[in-house]
C-alpha cells in the first residue's frame, strides 16, 4: 500500500479526527488485531459475536499507528482516532478513494461456483505479459475486496478481483469499490439460496457486476449455463459467451473449447476464437476448468496477449490449495482435496473430476453438509444425491445431518451403491481407513464449516 496521511484518510471517509497527529503516515490497513504491521490503521469490525473495538488498546500496544472508531472512545490520545459512523462502511469508502489513485483496469469475477479458480487462471494468463494484482485467497466480500484494493501499487498494470455476494445489494457496493472494466460470470447455482431465495434472484444480483458498463465493454457470460445464455440477450453490446462445444455440436459462442481430451493427467483442448484456433493444455481436470481456461484466454487476448503466450501462462498454473488438489499416496491411492468449500454445483463438478481419474480401483466420494441453503437444504441435498446415484461411482461416505437426505436419494435411486452417514469427521476417517484398498481414489468435499481437511489429513497420515 502506498502511504496515506491520517488527515487524507479522515477526509476520504468523511470522518472526524478525535485526537492524534493528522500527518501520521499509514501504509497498511488491518481488520485483524493479530495482524499489525508498520504504520497500520486498525479497522475494528463489529461482527455478530465480537465487536473488535475492544481490541483497539491491544493493537496500539502492538504498534498500530491509528484506528477507526464508531464508538467515540479514546484509548490513547497520542494515537489518531478517526470517528466514523460505521467502520465497515469507512473501510469501503477508503478503498474507493485509494482505488482512484491507480487507474489500472480491473477484471471483476463473480458466479456461484469457480470464482477463485477462474480468478487464478485469468491472472496466470495475464501474468504472461503484465504485473497483475489478484485477490488473495477468496477475499471477495464487502471487507475482502477493499483489502485487495489496498494492495494496489504503482507497479501493478492490471487487477483481477473476485467479487462474491450472499445477499441483496452487496454487488452494488463491490462494484463501487472495484470499478471493473471487464467482468465475468462463471455460472448460476444455488449457493446462498437460503438468503436470495431463487436462482433468478441469484442471477440478477450477480449480473449487477456490469451495471455501470458502457456499450462495448466486454461482459463474459458462461454460455453453457442455460440462465446466463438467455440473459446475454439483455446485453447485446457487451455480452460475449464462452464455454465448450458439447457432444460435437456446432458452437455459436464467441470463445469456446472443442476436441477436449485427457492425456498424462492433463486436459487438452482446442481454443477457438473468431479469427482462429490454438491448442491449450491445463493441469486441472474437468470441463468446468476448461471453461475457466477459455475465459482466461479470451481476457488475455482482450488485453493484447497473443493466444500462444496466454496458453503458456495457463500451462504454468498448478492450482489452488484445497481446491481439487490431487494427492498421490502409496499403493496408487489418490485423494482429491476439494475441502475449501462446497455447494451442490461444486459437488457435481468434483464428482466429474473423480470420474476422470485413471485409477484402477474404486471411486469413492466423501461428502459433508453444504451449509447456508436455508429452507432449500433438504431438497438440494436430495437432488445432489440423485446426481451421485447416476454418476457411476462406487461409494459415497457422508458426514453431517443434512447429508442424510443425499444418502436417502442414493439408496432410492442406486440401491447397489454403498452409501453411509457419520456424525463426525473422526468416525468417517476411521471407516475410510478400514475400507481403503490399493488403487482407490477419493474425493473429499464439504462446506468450510465442516472442516473436511481433517479427513484428508487423516488419510495422508495413514497412507504415508
Amino acid at each position: 500500500m502506498e502511504n496515506l496521511t491520517v488527515e487524507e484518510i479522515t477526509q476520504a471517509v468523511g470522518g472526524k479526527l478525535l485526537c492524534g497527529d493528522p500527518q501520521t503516515v499509514i501504509s497498511y490497513i488491518s481488520i485483524d488485531s493479530r495482524d499489525i504491521q508498520e504504520n497500520t490503521l486498525f479497522t475494528p469490525i463489529i461482527g455478530e459475536r465480537v465487536d473488535a473495538h475492544k481490541f483497539i488498546s491491544q493493537v496500539f500496544e502492538a504498534g498500530a499507528k491509528a484506528a477507526f472508531t464508531s464508538r467515540g472512545e479514546i484509548v490513547d490520545r497520542s494515537k489518531p482516532h478517526i470517528l466514523v459512523e460505521n467502520t465497515e462502511a469507512a473501510l469501503g469508502d477508503l478503498a474507493v478513494y485509494y482505488r482512484s489513485k491507480f487507474p489500472v483496469p480491473v477484471v471483476g469475477i463473480t458466479g456461484s461456483v469457480g470464482k477463485t479458480s477462474t480468478k487464478e487462471m485469468i491472472a496466470a494468463a495475464l501474468s504472461s505479459r503484465y504485473n497483475v494484482l489478484k485477490t488473495a485467497g477468496n477475499q471477495n466480500s464487502n471487507i475482502g475486496v477493499p483489502l485487495t484494493l489496498f494492495r494496489l501499487g504503482p507497479e501493478h498494470e492490471i487487477a483481477v478481483v473476485e467479487m462474491g455476494i450472499s445477499d441483496f445489494g452487496e454487488m452494488d457496493a463491490l462494484v463501487r469499490f472495484a470499478g471493473p472494466r471487464t467482468a465475468v460470470v462463471t455460472n448460476i447455482g444455488v449457493a446462498h439460496i437460503g438468503i436470495l431465495k431463487t436462482q433468478e434472484n441469484i442471477m440478477n444480483e450477480k449480473l449487477k457486476i456490469a451495471q455501470n458498463f458502457q456499450p462495448g465493454q466486454p461482459f463474459y457470460l458462461n454460455g453453457n449455463d442455460p440462465m446466463l445464455k438467455i440473459a446475454a440477450s439483455n446485453y447485446p453490446e457487451n455480452a460475449r459467451l464462452f464455454g465448450h462445444a458439447e457432444n460435437g455440436k456446432q458452437c455459436d459462442f464467441t470463445y469456446y473449447a472443442k476436441d477436449m481430451y485427457i492425456r498424462d493427467g492433463m486436459e487438452h483442448f482446442t481454443f477457438v476464437w473468431p479469427q482462429g484456433e490454438t491448442q491449450v493444455v491445463i493441469r486441472q481436470l474437468g470441463v468446468h476448468n476448461v471453461n475457466n481456461a477459455v475465459v482466461a484466454m479470451a481476457i488475455a487476448m482482450e488485453y493484447g496477449i497473443d493466444p500462444e503466450t496466454a496458453a503458456g501462462g495457463l500451462y504454468g498454473y498448478e492450482g489452488v490449495a484445497m481446491r481439487q488438489q490431487i494427492n498421490h499416496l502409496k499403493d496408487g491411492i489418490k485423494v482429491i482435496d476439494d475441502t475449501y468449500n462446497a455447494s451442490p454445483d461444486s459437488i457435481k463438478s468434483g464428482i466429474e473430476v473423480l470420474k476422470l481419474l485413471d485409477n484402477p480401483g474404486r471411486k469413492i466420494a466423501v461428502l459433508a453438509d453444504v451449509l447456508e441453503l436455508g429452507d432449500m437444504s433438504r431438497q438440494c441435498h436430495y437432488d445432489t444425491g440423485c446426481f451421485v446415484a447416476q454418476s457411476g461411482i462406487d461409494e459415497v461416505v457422508t458426514v453431517g445431518e443434512e447429508m442424510k437426505a443425499l444418502v436417502e436419494a442414493v439408496r432410492e435411486h442406486a440401491p447397489h451403491m454403498l452409501a453411509s452417514n457419520f456424525s463426525c469427521n473422526a468416525d468417517a476417517a476411521e471407516y475410510l481407513k478400514k475400507i481403503v484398498k490399493p488403487g482407490d481414489a477419493f474425493l473429499v468435499k464439504g462446506s468450510r464449516g465442516m472442516r473436511q481437511e481433517e479427513i484428508v489429513k487423516a488419510l495422508k497420515e495413514y497412507l504415508s
